[in-house]
């Protein structure tokens, strides 16, 4: 094991100073010190290892970690959460970094059981499947399966975890065709909170694996998952259009959009959108991206409904390999930076809504009111409103509770990510609130039953388990957490309540 830094020796006087008692701290590394396999590492404060590993994308509402336990095998995490147990220190387990919750800034002082080693893609072609590594990235999944001519969905971020995403449900293109990312797997290797691991499938704790799917945060560290995998269309390339439309034409599109859906987008089709501010033109403009996943001429004919609006700035269509795409939407023009994951880059709240219906008026609304508050409010204007509106024909296929995911009837994702200025105090209070007034406009208006629905993965951090979960659900899922973890370890982000 690598030992980085040192750490000063510290001592609590008891009964009169007649004996020293080991402080929690002290405790923890010397635990890890002890017991973390030759491979894993103690990072402190001040090591360049300390910082690497807990640095956030967003460091907005972020956790703070007084020791850092880079773990390398398993026998590592067990050691890591042992350790911490024995301590009393409160633990996360981490791996890309980068989900966002209000719920992270309540650990203080904790340890960070960091998990990046665990990044392995292995594809079986023959199988269609592949078994990943907990901490894999979208960028990780998406390259191994280009080089073999195989496919699955993934989301819009080349450095977001697969598996992270997928325990929250996992939105993104191929969805029309494969479903959720969940959908695709098909076990799970999981270490739960007592550190017992345990295989998870349709037929080894179905239960657990139902809630692992949808709500799996809560019930420990997945080591690897193992997915299904599918023959990639058109050589491994997609259809990537890219349209940029002035404020004018806000109207227009969502209209075009609430008829495209209503007449049912085909299912290799996915569309995604960002009102943000132009600083070339000095204006507030909208780009959608359309992924179709096929040719080009199948392609160009997806995309004829937004063609025709006749309105854009600029457009841009292309064929590009699957695992490029994220280098290429929103007219990046191959851009290798887009695959470099630096995280600390951005001070923000992150807020969303799930919709089974557009709206026109809403969204424009909301729209107008986005781009009056990059002009009232100029630090602001690194901010996006954006929505995910993906073809869901294999989503609702399968069974409205085949997995904890509730919200498979879901047309779209409605997301806001409220970007503050880095050197500012700004928040959301000195922005007259209105992210939550966005969301909540869009979510009177969504077609949703019980109000609010959020997929997990774009949420705030202060939604209502039922917006996350649905009532229904709700009593499966704690069942589960008494079980699997009834001292709450795992509580950190958007814990399941007991009650």
């Amino acid at each position: 094991m690598r030992l980085l830094g040192c750490l000063t020796a510290l001592s609590v006087a008891v009964g009169g100073g007649a004996a020293a008692a080991i402080a929690p701290k002290d405790s923890l590394v010397s635990c890890l010190r002890s017991t973390l396999s030759p491979e894993g590492s103690v990072y402190l404060p001040g090591d360049s290892g300390f910082a690497n590993d807990t640095i956030r994308w967003n460091r907005y509402h972020a956790p703070t970690f007084s020791v850092v336990g880079a773990a390398a095998n398993e026998h590592d995490v067990r050691a890591s959460i042992t350790c911490a147990m024995s301590s009393g220190t409160p633990f996360l387990i981490t791996g890309p970094r980068h989900g966002f919750s209000l719920g992270w800034e309540t650990l203080k002082d904790g340890l960070e059981i960091y998990t990046g080693a665990f990044h392995h893609v292995n594809v079986d072609v023959e199988a269609s499947t592949m078994t990943i590594g907990g901490a894999a990235s979208m960028k990780d999944v998406s390259d191994a399966l280009q080089l073999v001519g195989k496919n699955i969905p993934v989301g819009g971020s080349s450095c977001v975890g697969m598996v992270g995403a997928s325990l929250g449900g996992g939105i993104g293109r191929l969805q029309g065709l494969y479903g959720l990312m969940h959908d695709s797997m098909l076990s799970a290797r999981l270490m739960l909170p007592n550190t017992t691991v345990v295989e998870v499938s349709e037929c080894s704790h179905p239960e657990l694996f139902w809630g692992l799917r949808g709500a799996g945060f809560n019930f420990g560290f997945v080591l690897n998952a193992t997915y299904r995998v599918y023959d990639a269309p058109a050589g491994g390339t997609n259809f990537n259009a890219d349209f940029e439309f002035p404020m004018s034409s806000v109207r227009a599109f969502y209209q075009a959009l609430h008829d495209q859906i209503e007449i049912g987008m085909p299912a290799p089709l996915c569309l995604s959108t960002a009102l943000q501010f132009n600083h070339a033109i000095n204006a507030t403009t909208l780009k959608v991206n359309a992924v179709y996943a096929g040719p080009e001429d199948e392609g160009r004919r997806a995309v004829e409904f937004l063609a025709d609006l006749g309105t854009d700035l600029r457009h841009n269509f292309t064929q590009v390999p699957w695992n490029r795409l994220n280098r290429n939407v929103d007219f990046l023009n191959n851009n290798p930076l887009v695959d470099v994951c630096n995280p600390g880059g951005i001070r923000g709240d992150t807020y969303g809504v799930a919709v089974n219906t557009i709206d026109v008026d809403a969204h424009v609304s909301v729209s107008e009111q986005f781009d009056d508050m990059m002009a009232k409010y100029p630090e602001m204007r690194s901010s996006g409103n954006g929505g995910y509106f993906c073809a869901n024909q294999a989503v609702v296929a399968r069974p409205k509770h085949h997995t904890a995911y509730p919200w498979r009837q879901a047309v779209g994702y409605q997301t806001f990510g409220f970007v503050y200025g880095a050197n500012t105090t700004t928040t959301e209070a000195d922005i007259d609130n209105l992210p939550t007034k966005l969301r909540d406009t869009i979510a009177a208006t969504a077609g949703t039953q019980g109000g609010l629905n959020v997929y997990v993965g774009f949420s705030h951090g202060n939604e209502p388990a039922t917006a996350i979960w649905s009532e229904a659900n709700l009593p499966r899922l704690r069942a589960l957490k008494r079980e699997y973890d009834p001292k709450g370890l795992f509580n950190w982000y958007h814990p399941i309540p007991l009650e």
